[in-house]
């Protein structure tokens, strides 16, 4: 009996079980997203990979095993978040959690205090939050730096910030935490069409086919190119500049009229 009550605890105590016990079988790099115990962590990631399946089901999970805390999700507008909400909302009532002690499309509340809000990525809504468990930003890559600036103080010292999202161009927040992970302390979890097993070898030929070879590099293989407007490539301004040339004009020097 100890035995069987254990592995039960085991089970419920881990999300990809658990998951599994409500017919969500993971993919592995699922797995690892919703295993990781990382205080920060960045993923880069392809379209229709299922990240927001495995993220719905990591979030209602940590809310039901953290009472009394907040799982926060923010993304550029508020349709996106509600969307994560609504299947946070299928998977409560598949687990059979109970009766929600609020439910609207921008937040539920679990019988044990804790509650999931999805709030649209503007300065001005995203304030007033603290000790937050969990902080999701979905499409990270369009969330403006002031937003995610906003954010970051309302994570809990044992929170965790996951943000992901398909890449936007060399620019940005979240270019910038892929670009330096894993030294900058948060970890990264890069996912591309060829991790996913919704993704046949025809289905990735006939989408390269059909789109251009930038969207295919940034929307599938989590690429961070340059923008189709920029003039210059990042790499040919890069190449421009050395560190071991002198300034034609030193700092502070007097420069000729």
């Amino acid at each position: 009996m100890r035995t069987t009550l254990g592995g039960a605890l085991a089970a419920a105590l881990d999300p990809v079980r658990w998951a599994a016990g409500l017919g969500f079988v993971a993919e592995p790099w699922q797995s690892g997203l919703m295993r990781t115990t990382a205080a920060r962590v960045v993923v880069p990631c392809s379209r229709q990979v299922g990240k927001t399946q495995s993220t719905s089901y990591k979030a209602l999970h940590t809310a039901r095993n953290e009472p009394g805390r907040d799982v926060l999700i923010i993304s550029p507008s508020q349709r996106q978040s509600t969307e994560m909400l609504l299947r946070i909302k299928t998977v409560h009532r598949a687990a059979g959690g109970g009766r929600l002690t609020k439910d609207n499309e921008t937040e539920i509340g679990l019988p044990n205090g804790s509650r999931v809000l999805s709030l649209p990525g503007t300065e001005g809504t995203v304030r007033g939050f603290a000790n937050v468990r969990l902080l999701i930003v979905d499409e990270a890559a369009r969330v403006d730096d002031d937003v995610f600036a906003s954010v970051l103080p309302m994570v809990g010292s044992d929170g965790q910030i996951l943000a992901l999202s398909t890449p936007w161009g060399r620019r940005g927040w979240f270019f910038e935490l892929c670009e330096e992970a894993p030294g900058n302390g948060w970890e990264r979890h890069r996912v591309t069409v060829y991790d996913s097993a919704q993704w046949t070898p025809e289905r990735i030929a006939e989408v390269r086919a059909s789109v251009g070879s930038y969207v295919f590099s940034s929307d599938y293989e989590a690429v961070f190119g340059d923008v189709e407007t920029q003039v210059f490539a990042t790499e040919d301004i890069r190449r421009a500049f050395a560190a071991d040339l002198d300034p034609l004009f030193p700092l502070g020097a007097e420069v000729p009229q």
